[in-house]
């Protein structure tokens, strides 16, 4: 076994980790349904108007609700910080977990509602528990991680997207839930790490950084790292974390314009974004997500 890979840090990783597997899950499953989640609207539309909307039109309220998940998505990250310092790390995904549940009950049962906007709303808000899951999840997961395996375990996040992507195309088959009557319930299944999640996190210690550094209780990070070290010699973590923090104040803080402005800092900056760019404009995306 790997040092410091205690059963119980391995619970903890499995149980945070549920959350990328919800983001993989949803960035894929709504590829599949595309021809039934079209004709559902256009059923919807003629329901309510007695007249057929065009399949154009049809096509361009699909695509809404496929992008508006990333709206979604981006507000989630905006606010991922705030809501992991207000609530902790643990307590923001367990907070998290109500609006996994809140937009897979919407996407569930928009059909039967006869309702688009169900759908949609339904996309938006699923997107921003995704967007709050890749900030709070990498966070949680590298902070009870110990220091020899927290690379390493960085990666168990990609992990868990890729699997759940790979759900998503699986069970969006046609002879799976790829069907008129089964993509309800394909996007409806979201609802599953949520609450699975809600079921095994509780358990898990909140982050024992969160718990010295921010709320400066020193006795219960202490407990945190005996559990997720299943020893008592905690120390060493403990010196570690309290040196971050100084490295953390002694660090002067800059703004935007001055990070573009610094000619020491803008060979980095255009180094970073050009690697972020040339990796989302690759079209990788595409790859992993088609149908």
């Amino acid at each position: 076994m790997l040092q410091g890979l205690t059963f119980f840090l391995s619970y903890t990783i499995l149980a945070s980790m549920l959350g990328m597997l919800q983001f993989g899950y949803n960035t894929g499953v709504i590829n599949a349904p595309e021809n039934n989640i079209e004709k559902f609207m256009q059923d919807v539309y003629r329901y309510r108007n007695n007249k057929d909307l065009h399949l154009d039109s049809a096509k361009l309220m699909y695509s809404f609700a496929v992008s508006i998940f990333a709206i979604g998505g981006m507000i989630g990250g905006f606010i991922g910080g705030m809501v992991a310092n207000k609530f902790g790390r643990k307590g923001g995904l367990l907070m998290n977990n109500i609006l996994g549940i809140g937009g897979a009950v919407l996407m569930g049962f928009a059909k039967v509602a006869h309702s688009y906007e169900m759908l949609f709303f339904g996309r938006f808000i699923i997107g921003v528990n995704c967007g709050l899951n890749t900030s709070l999840v990498p966070m949680y997961i590298s902070e009870i991680a110990p220091l020899n395996l927290r690379g390493g375990l960085g990666t168990v996040n990609q992990l868990a997207v890729t699997v759940g992507l790979l759900i998503s195309q699986v069970l969006g088959i046609d002879e799976i839930l790829g069907t008129d009557d089964g993509w309800p319930v394909l996007l409806g299944l979201a609802i599953c790490p949520a609450i699975l999640q809600l079921i095994l996190l509780p358990i898990c210690p909140e982050s024992p950084r969160y718990l010295l550094i921010t709320k400066q209780w020193e006795e219960e990070a202490r407990k945190a790292l005996r559990r997720l070290r299943a020893s008592n010699q905690v120390e060493e973590d403990i010196e570690e974390m309290r040196a971050e923090q100084r490295a953390q104040q002694s660090e002067s803080t800059i703004s935007i314009s001055e990070l573009i402005c610094s000619p020491t800092l803008r060979a980095p900056l255009i180094i970073s974004v050009v690697m972020q760019l040339s990796q989302q404009l690759s079209g990788i995306n595409a790859v992993n997500i088609i149908n």
